[in-house]
């Protein structure tokens, strides 16, 4: 099969701008965080694209194997959630000073990309798939209907999904900011693995070459996420239902018109800047971690945005500085066509 470069593209870029929006120098412009709750800004898109794109590559890798579940899927599943909390440990012991095993969390960003690529690798290599639509439907109603019956759109610790979390993880092992509510805790993982196998959908149509049924299913998911938000608003933190169909309803625009530029028409031939960080984009999320531990530990960052001063614009000059380092790490290895998998 040959390869499809948009897809390499949708990934690094996703991955570039992950990098802008985690290692702020101080408080951002307004469109760099994420929404306090409700609402979504341009930065509440950023990872959730990158778990549509893993659902794109997981169609195009595993229809190479036929569909089989092998060792090379729980191996990368065990790999980033290992990593994960490894990530979580490391940051425990910069920020709190405390490095016993103790209070760490147990999920993350690299947790929920194990455990959407595993549970939606178990269910691609199980389940027939002409069921994976009504598959993805039927964990975006039964959410819904959790939401709203477990008062998931409160922003507290009596929400459904923080009380899950405290009663499973325990205590000690949930996250401490937003009101006890992970971002990327247990429940929240069931509409993101929705979220995965519609990317895995869209992939099988990419392949096939049906632009027609990939910009039909974008503006459906668009019109139908937004005509949710009168009971179920937009929301990233619990991962709602109009979320995920608006955010996968862009995301198939954006690679259906990568695919025409790229691809197809070849008009966009400069595209290595982003591949860069698509080809390794992993070890791109780790060295930004390594970034941040040691520019706070160091007192490096501090002294920084001392001298240069706090606004929005030093601190996205300081982020960006981040985003060049790592590419100056990563480009060698693409150059060798050096690529550390999972």
């Amino acid at each position: 099969m040959k390869r499809i470069e948009c897809v390499d593209v949708l990934r690094g870029m996703t991955m570039a701008f992950m990098l802008v929006v985690d290692n702020p120098g101080c408080k951002p412009f307004a469109p760099l965080e994420h929404a306090l709750w409700n609402g979504m800004t341009p930065t509440d898109i950023i990872f959730p694209t990158f778990v549509f794109v893993m659902g794109v590559s997981m169609f195009l890798s595993m229809s190479r194997s036929g569909f089989h579940l092998s060792w090379k899927v729980l191996k990368r599943f065990l790999l980033l959630f290992g990593i994960g909390l490894v990530c979580n440990w490391i940051s425990k012991g910069v920020f709190r000073g405390t490095w016993g095993l103790e209070g760490i969390r147990a999920m993350g960003i690299l947790q929920r990309l194990a455990l959407c690529y595993g549970i939606s690798a178990l269910i691609v290599c199980t389940v027939p798939h002409k069921w994976t639509g009504w598959t993805v439907s039927a964990i975006l109603v039964a959410y819904g209907a959790l939401l709203l019956l477990g008062k998931g759109y409160v922003y507290g610790p009596e929400n459904i999904l923080a009380r899950v979390d405290a009663a499973i993880l325990g205590p000690g092992h949930v996250y401490r900011l937003d009101n006890g509510i992970d971002p990327e805790g247990i429940l929240s993982t069931l509409p993101a693995v929705a979220h995965t196998l519609i990317g895995f959908i869209v992939g099988k149509w990419l392949v096939n070459k049906d632009f027609r049924r990939m910009d039909t299913a974008a503006a459906l998911m668009l019109s139908g996420g937004l005509l949710l938000l009168w009971i179920l608003p937009l929301n990233k933190k619990v991962w709602s239902p109009s979320f995920v169909l608006v955010a996968c309803g862009i995301a198939t625009l954006l690679l259906s018109a990568f695919h025409y530029l790229i691809d197809e028409k070849g008009v966009w031939k400069h595209t290595g800047f982003w591949k860069v960080f698509g080809s390794n984009a992993i070890l791109c999320f780790l060295l930004c971690n390594v970034i941040v531990w040691a520019m706070h530990a160091s007192g490096w960052k501090a002294a920084v945005m001392g001298a240069v001063g706090s606004t929005p614009w030093t601190s996205l000059l300081y982020a960006l500085c981040g985003v060049l380092a790592i590419y100056l790490v990563v480009l060698p290895l693409y150059r060798r066509k050096i690529f550390i998998r999972l």
